[in-house]
């Protein structure tokens, strides 16, 4: 009867799901609950030392998109254990993304494929900015931070604080976006398309359109997949805030088992419930609103990295506070740099290429210059070349591994 075979599906569905969040809740979580457990009762429950399996949080989440998309008719069940595996195990996007759909994958292999010479100087093209976003730009500003973080969280040092946390934001996107281009490059040269993940995330004028430009593919399945199922905007002003911030706590534990993931989640999810509620994303906004909340919107997010590379919640408030601090210097005393040293002064060149991407972006957004011709492209790629030949650092893993 159809309401039998009803229950079969929702059976499934939630076999499905408790096992692979009781996968990724033993792998991921397991440690950060028993410890938690121990500090409100000081118990002492073993802590399981459990290895992290490389990647789990991406494809766990492709294979629970997977289920539910076929429980809600989206797409027809697939037939094929071979390209279902493929799809899970999809190895150049395995580790650290994009977050697949199979509504977007599973039908391209079943496409011919052949060699177009189009297709393949793409992903030669996205191959070679995301080694030069990666060995040039993040991993020698890794470098950097990491040689001055301690002592700009023990002691306020100038502006030195606020200088590593913008630092760190150029790090973390050039980091992920350069694995990611990496990943569509290969992808391409195999036969395959992955969806886009980064899109100038620095030029948002608001906390919406900043998740709708960073880490896409993780925005759009919080959304799809636990904001809208939660009652999205549907349930009045209280329920959609309250929505807002739980789905923001979710994603930061999805980043890391640690209190300072939640504690970033949360203040992010409070910065779109104020946003919400001061109606900026839905008004249309004079030029003034669009530059101070441009303003808002990015200080926050450099702000924020404290939290997100913190080793604990008293090193991330120290620095944060160190970076206030900074940035009330800057706006009494004018800019004073700390230890005016060439290796920082280098780490501001190293800035430089992230805000001229963003820039053209934003042309080819609201002016008449439209997405880089050819003849431009090999330009870039002239320079990113000469600039891994001469610049690149190695033996740093991509930040996002971790998670």
């Amino acid at each position: 009867t159809p309401d039998a075979r009803l229950k079969n599906r929702r059976a499934v569905l939630a076999v499905s799901v408790i096992a692979n969040l009781g996968l990724l809740a033993y792998f991921k979580y397991a440690g950060f609950l028993a410890r938690a457990y121990n500090t409100m009762t000081e118990g002492t429950v073993l802590v399981p030392e459990v290895l992290l399996p490389i990647g789990i949080s991406f494809y766990t989440f492709q294979s629970m998109s997977y289920t539910v998309d076929v429980y809600r008719r989206v797409i027809d069940a697939e037939r094929s254990f071979i390209r279902f595996a493929c799809y899970i195990a999809f190895f150049p996007q395995l580790v650290a993304g994009p977050i697949v759909r199979a509504s977007g994958f599973l039908y391209q292999f079943r496409r011919k494929r052949k060699l177009r010479w189009r297709v393949f100087t793409e992903g030669s093209y996205l191959i070679l900015r995301g080694l030069f976003l990666k060995m040039v730009l993040a991993d020698n500003l890794g470098l950097i931070i990491e040689q001055y973080w301690a002592g700009a969280a023990a002691q306020p040092q100038g502006t030195l604080a606020l200088t590593l946390l913008f630092f760190f934001s150029c790090q973390l996107l050039c980091d992920f976006a350069g694995y990611v281009d990496i990943a569509r490059g290969v992808a391409y040269h195999l036969g395959f398309r992955l969806p886009v993940n980064f899109n100038a995330p620095f030029i948002a004028t608001s906390f919406s359109e900043f998740w709708q430009r960073w880490h896409i593919t993780l925005s759009q399945w919080m959304r799809d997949y636990l904001y809208k199922p939660l009652g999205g905007s549907r349930r009045g002003r209280a329920r959609t805030c309250l929505n807002m911030v739980l789905v923001m706590v979710i994603s930061g534990l999805w980043h890391g088992a640690a209190w300072t993931f939640v504690v970033w989640g949360a203040a992010l999810g409070l910065a779109l419930v104020v946003e919400r509620l001061l109606g900026i994303v839905d008004a249309k906004r004079p030029t003034v609103s669009v530059l101070v909340w441009f303003v808002m919107v990015q200080l926050s997010w450099i702000l924020s990295m404290g939290l997100f590379r913190a080793s604990n919640l008293e090193q991330g408030a120290a620095i944060i506070d160190h970076a206030l601090i900074g940035l009330v210097a800057v706006l009494y005393d004018g800019y004073s740099l700390g230890p005016d040293t060439y290796l920082v002064q280098f780490g501001w060149w190293l800035t430089l290429p992230v805000w001229l991407l963003h820039l053209r972006s934003w042309l080819a957004e609201h002016t008449r210059f439209g997405p880089p011709a050819m003849l431009e492209r090999w330009a870039y790629a002239g320079v990113m070349l000469a600039c891994l030949l001469m610049l690149y650092t190695t033996g740093q893993q991509f930040i996002y591994f971790q998670f």
